[in-house]
């Protein structure tokens, strides 16, 4: 597989793209579940790909920021190097400034601090949840990172790892290409890619040469 011609920009997510975050994330919002007298598999349930506010407020919390704080600070605690996943670093290390950011339904701080672990120098633009009024599957978060980066999002290739995204990716007009770490490929089916991380380099190989 390789990319079409016209692409030059690489969107990143973040959560299963980067960085494995399933076991953080997991004993966090059990945690986060068990003190708050919520049942962790219905939690566990409709977490992934979506901002920390909208989980907090799908269960009736009033301070959403502040129950985003908390769950993702957990969350952040818990980040270690060798949860990097390392063909996406390697990527995200090789392409020139300016030519990708990071799209995230983390809040910046987790994000930051997940950059910071993996040894990675923070993009020249990092969408968080914070800076969208929709989250993913709505495109916004992919809108504006092309948007800050002056670049049409029919040039931008998104790197994804949940449906929520691959949806947010493909309304913003994005090429998507899904990675098997969190799902099955068949429930990546709507992407335009699928691939394990060990095939990026080739597929990308247009972008780094």
């Amino acid at each position: 597989m390789k990319l079409p011609p016209d692409i030059t920009t690489v969107l990143f997510d973040m959560d299963g793209v980067l960085i494995d975050t399933s076991v953080a994330v997991h004993d966090a919002y059990t945690d986060w579940a068990v003190a708050n007298d919520l049942d962790p598999e219905v939690v566990l349930a409709g977490v992934h790909g979506r901002r920390t506010v909208e989980v907090a407020a799908a269960f009736g919390f009033e301070d959403v920021e502040a129950e985003a704080d908390r769950v993702e600070k957990a969350i952040a605690d818990r980040a270690r190097s060798e949860h990097g996943i390392e063909p996406v670093c390697a990527l995200y290390r090789s392409l020139e400034r300016g030519r990708f950011a990071v799209a995230t339904s983390a809040r910046r701080e987790t994000a930051l601090t997940n950059l910071r672990v993996l040894e990675l120098e923070p993009p020249e633009v990092l969408v968080t949840g914070q800076d969208v009024e929709n989250g993913k599957p709505e495109p916004d978060p992919y809108l504006l990172a092309a948007r800050r980066l002056g670049v049409p999002t029919g040039q931008c290739v998104v790197i994804e790892d949940a449906p929520a995204g691959i949806e947010a990716g493909k309304a913003a007009g994005c090429l998507v290409l899904a990675l098997l770490t969190n799902h099955d490929r068949d429930e990546l089916a709507a992407a335009d890619m699928v691939l394990a991380p060990d095939d990026l380099a080739d597929v990308f190989r247009k972008l780094t040469d």
